[in-house]
């Protein structure tokens, strides 16, 4: 797959930068080529909560049962540090986009605000595995930093 070997989902850094070198303008591919190679070293730690057998309450107010008899409700019986839950596993995967902020934008369709309207994780990554098609269970293509440009224009990138 285009030089990059796969290790537990993750791509080679040493092609990455390679790839990064020829094909994007310089100031992005460095600010890309800096979070990839942070992201590629890092692993979430803890329990795995995404699976469809993992732990709910770990995000959840209420039980599996309750969830799956009102799937509305279960995305807004959320725990009141749903982000700090996140962070004490994925915390150390490199840089990622400020949580708990309103957007200044508007935001597409396809990525959702948390119940306050503010970006959570969840905004930009399934929270249960529901789709990883594009890695990192993003919720859109990031290739050339399409998931980032959704929101953001190049200009604020570099």
């Amino acid at each position: 797959m285009g030089g990059a070997s796969m290790d537990g989902g993750r791509r080679d850094p040493r092609a990455i930068v390679s790839w990064a070198r020829w094909v994007l303008p310089a100031p992005l591919a460095l600010v890309l080529l800096a979070m990839l190679l942070t992201v590629a070293r890092a692993k979430p730690h803890g329990e795995n909560v995404h699976r469809g057998d993992g732990d709910c309450r770990a995000c959840h107010t209420t039980d599996v049962a309750t969830l799956n008899a009102d799937k509305v409700a279960a995305k807004t019986d959320l725990v009141s540090d749903l982000e700090a839950r996140c962070a004490g596993c994925h915390g150390d995967e490199g840089p990622s986009h400020r949580t708990g902020i309103r957007p200044a934008k508007n935001v597409p369709p396809g990525l959702p605000l948390a119940a306050d309207g503010t970006i959570g994780c969840a905004t930009c990554h399934f929270m249960h595995g529901e789709n990883n098609s594009f890695g990192d269970f993003l919720r859109l293509d990031n290739h050339r930093g399409g998931l980032c440009l959704s929101c953001h224009e190049l200009s604020e990138l570099q």
